[in-house]
């Protein structure tokens, strides 16, 4: 499933990338990468933690619970800081960099969601 996340990612970071060129060229096009680049960041290191997560024993389930609440803290911060050194320090545009970062972003969440009910 962790491979069609980011097939999917990839492929919305990529629209992100092709509509930021022709609107705002090559500025637009770093920042829409960089926002990409986040976002997928972002997807991998909650599967990684999750996996992390799942080898913890079903006995210590309140351990697995402090973990899960301690990595979104850690992606939280991530995604923040990243986002903030983005804007921040590199001056990227804002409009690409968050767009084609909700785009990836909610592209995990509908995936994630519809196959869970399957």
């Amino acid at each position: 499933m962790r491979s069609a996340i980011m097939l999917i990612q990839a492929g919305l970071v990529l629209i992100g990338v092709v509509v930021a060129a022709y609107s705002k060229g090559q500025h637009g096009v770093e920042a829409a990468l960089y926002g990409g680049a986040v976002a997928m960041a972002n997807t991998l290191i909650l599967a990684r933690r999750m996996e992390r997560v799942g080898m913890v024993d079903a006995a210590s389930a309140q351990r697995g619970m402090i973990q899960l609440y301690v990595n979104a803290v850690l992606r939280f911060v991530f995604v923040l800081a990243a986002l903030a050194i983005g804007l921040g320090v590199l001056k990227l545009m804002p409009l690409p960099l968050v767009g084609t970062f909700i785009g990836a972003q909610v592209a995990y969440m509908l995936v994630s969601v519809r196959s869970r009910s399957k």
